[in-house]
């Protein structure tokens, strides 16, 4: 198992990126051991993953950080960074490496605010990675402000640093910007693919993961909440029925009612997963992994 198995229907970004990262392992073997860099490599210091929703632009992107900060030792025998397992990659897909930060939207737009610190930390030599990495989630969200920051921040580089821009496609991007980034764009995956990542990681039954693929149209998250989630499949099954029993306006209402009361369970139960495995992670991060005590003073965070 290796980083890129999470990138569904995506082998041709998969290959693009693992040679980035292959030539990315070149560049800082050979600074470190005070050596010319290799003649010719395929990494950039600022890439923009496009595609659209459920196509994963932003497990694609955390994916290629993991093998960027891979310190596997199978990498010194030829083998590909992004094993998936080491603490480099590990602490980076769980959202924990200290030289991997990650800006998301909290509202409509990332805020000028928001950036500051980021900006500057870009600048930064990594404090214990290979690559200082800047994962910005929802770069479409950019305002004029936050944007400038970047892109001021993308034209002159740290030499360590790399810039991962998510959006939904390139004109959701400043052409400033898009026009110093190397762009990937992501399709949707075919069913077939999501339905064969469903049994092979999931372990669905190969009907209920080929009907969740379907339904959902290749958006992978959602194939994989529906597939592995009785609940949510009742609950569609129940709503692709309402139709059949409206006949007034009576009838209209109360299916109307069952809707919102449907949408309000399902953004419950994400909610709930979310908010999960976020205090998971912060208590990863203040120490206190796998059922460990809080740090002193730690407890209200």
């Amino acid at each position: 198992m290796t980083v890129w198995d999470d990138l569904v229907g995506q082998q041709r970004v998969s290959e693009q990126l693992d040679a980035a990262a292959r030539d990315a392992d070149a560049l800082v073997t050979a600074a470190a051991a005070d050596a010319p860099p290799p003649d010719a490599s395929k990494m950039t210091h600022a890439w923009l993953f496009t595609g659209p929703p459920g196509a994963g632009r932003n497990q694609a992107a955390r994916a290629f950080a993991a093998a960027l900060q891979c310190v596997s030792p199978d990498r010194a025998l030829g083998g590909s960074p992004g094993c998936g397992f080491c603490d480099g990659c590990h602490t980076t897909l769980i959202g924990t490496h200290a030289d991997v930060s990650t800006v998301a939207a909290v509202g409509a737009e990332i805020l000028v605010k928001d950036m500051r610190d980021t900006v500057r930390k870009s600048f930064t030599a990594p404090a214990n990675g290979r690559w200082q990495i800047i994962l910005v989630e929802d770069a479409e969200r950019l305002n004029e402000k936050s944007a400038n920051a970047v892109l001021k921040a993308v034209e002159e580089p740290a030499p360590r640093t790399v810039w991962l821009l998510c959006a939904p496609s390139v004109e959701d991007v400043l052409p400033t910007i898009r026009s110093r980034c190397r762009h990937l764009n992501l399709t949707t995956p075919s069913v077939d693919a999501v339905a064969d990542m469903l049994v092979r990681r999931e372990g669905v039954e190969p009907e209920v993961a080929a009907a969740a693929a379907r339904a959902t149209q290749g958006h992978v998250d959602r194939a994989r909440r529906l597939a592995t989630d009785p609940a949510a499949r009742a609950r569609r099954a129940a709503v692709l029925k309402l139709p059949l029993r409206v006949e007034d306006i009576g009838g209209a209402l109360k299916a109307a009612q069952e809707l919102v009361d449907a949408a309000a369970e399902d953004a419950k139960q994400l909610a709930e997963e979310t908010d999960t495995k976020e205090t998971d992670e912060l208590k990863a991060a203040l120490g206190a992994a796998q059922g460990g005590r809080l740090p002193r003073g730690t407890a209200g965070v």
